[in-house]
């Protein structure tokens, strides 16, 4: 499949989504970034029949909200059946998905196991097969990119204990290129491997992670922690011997990241992969988070000298008030824009689970607030810190932690133009 061809990539504005539709695009396709931000919804079926109209690929990169069980079988099922369907009335020639090497090997149970998701993500390649649609299922090992989820879902106060069963991941982008081949090839009617070009034991991954970004917990080789609560051996995370591997090592990705990271800290040159007026764009804002933020904390602190009565606590209303600040399309960031504004909780005020499909900068102004992402430690933040929170990240706590004085923040955000701020997720 060599032509131009119109290609639809359900998940278009995550992690991997975001990237396989921009390699489509550069090789000349129309590509359709498909997810709820952008009007189609296979959970719902709403927009489904209008993207996948004239479609010859549809790329499904899209995951469950969800971890448990029931709410992940629920998700890939539902969705699956939903697009399969809407595939089959639009002639589609080509259904692309990615999975997970090992699936069929992680289904073991422990506490904390996520073996119901390794079953959702069977009931999703069941269907797929069953569809009578032709077919190539995607399976790839961990990304470098979830390291530090890796440590985070196993800290116990400043330790980490880790099993040390052997891995191969890989980096995202490499994940994105091969999913992008496999669309533009012809549909296998079955699995293909795909991994990075080094093994690793897990204990080891996360101990080089930690040492580069300064992180100062020690890790802990215990060959009956698991992994995600499943037991594992060499065999359950690494891919047979016929997989397609990616070119980027992991200490490479690594040294990298860490120089993009120690760049950005220092506000000193722009790493070597983003042009000069994406670093300005990016330098404008940070200082325009800045700004915002002093000027509100100068705004708090004017308004505490006055005299103006102040309503009491008990009848302050519960839910969170949000006002904008500025929008702004970042114009040598195609398709981005960024939206600043500023959150007030009310004492006791708490959020519904939810993410944001977008990269989220928190900078606490007032008060004192609890933050916590799914698979991440749950933190406390004052006056003057800060938190990040991923496109693919679900935000499960999101709350005041005083019951009787409010909070204030100031949130940026980088998301797709024009798509909703926050959407509900379980």
């Amino acid at each position: 499949m060599n032509n131009k061809m119109k290609i639809v990539v359900i998940g278009g504005s995550g992690l991997i989504g975001s990237k396989v539709v921009t390699n489509l695009r550069q090789r000349g396709h129309e590509v359709v970034a498909a997810s709820p931000s952008t009007g189609v919804n296979t959970l719902t079926g709403e927009g489904l029949a209008e993207a996948l109209a004239g479609a010859q690929v549809v790329v499904d990169v899209a995951n469950s909200p969800s971890f448990e069980d029931k709410p992940a079988l629920e998700f890939f099922e539902t969705s699956g059946r939903n697009l399969l369907a809407a595939e089959k009335a639009a002639g589609v020639k080509h259904h692309v998905a990615l999975s997970v090497v090992g699936t069929d090997r992680l289904l073991g149970s422990g506490p904390g196991s996520l073996s119901g998701y390794f079953r959702a993500k069977m009931a999703q390649e069941n269907l797929i097969k069953a569809s009578g649609i032709p077919f190539t299922i995607v399976h790839a090992t961990q990304f470098f990119e979830f390291a530090k989820n890796i440590a985070q879902s196993a800290t116990d106060s400043s330790s980490i204990r880790l099993s040390p069963v052997l891995m191969q991941p890989m980096v995202s982008d490499d994940v994105a290129a091969a999913v992008a081949d496999v669309a533009l090839g012809e549909p296998m009617n079955g699995m293909v491997e795909i991994a990075g070009p080094d093994q690793i034991r897990q204990d080891e991954l996360v101990r080089q992670f930690l040492s580069a970004t300064g992180d100062a917990r020690k890790v802990i080789a215990d060959a009956n922690a698991g992994y995600f609560g499943i037991a594992v051996n060499d065999q359950s995370l690494v891919p047979g011997a016929n997989a397609r591997l990616g070119p980027t090592h992991f200490a490479e990705w690594l040294s990298r990241t860490t120089t993009q990271k120690t760049a950005t800290e220092k506000q000193s040159a722009p790493a070597s992969n983003l042009s000069g007026d994406a670093v300005k764009v990016v330098a404008l804002l940070l200082c325009g988070i800045v700004f915002a933020a002093l000027s509100l904390r100068n705004a708090a602190a004017d308004d505490s000298s006055t005299d103006k009565p102040k309503a009491a606590a008990t009848t302050e209303p519960k839910e969170a008030k949000v006002t904008p600040l500025l929008s702004k399309e970042l114009m040598d960031l195609p398709g981005k824009e960024g939206l600043m504004v500023t959150v007030e909780y009310p004492p006791g005020s708490s959020d519904p689970i939810h993410r944001h499909n977008a990269h989220g900068f928190i900078y606490v102004l007032e008060g004192s607030i609890v933050m916590q992402v799914r698979g991440g430690k749950e933190v406390t933040l004052t006056p003057g810190q800060t938190f990040y929170e991923g496109p693919e990240d679900v935000h499960v706590v999101g709350r005041n932690a005083s019951q009787t004085k409010a909070a204030k923040f100031v949130v940026f955000f980088v998301k797709d133009k024009g798509a909703p701020v926050l959407v509900p997720a379980k």
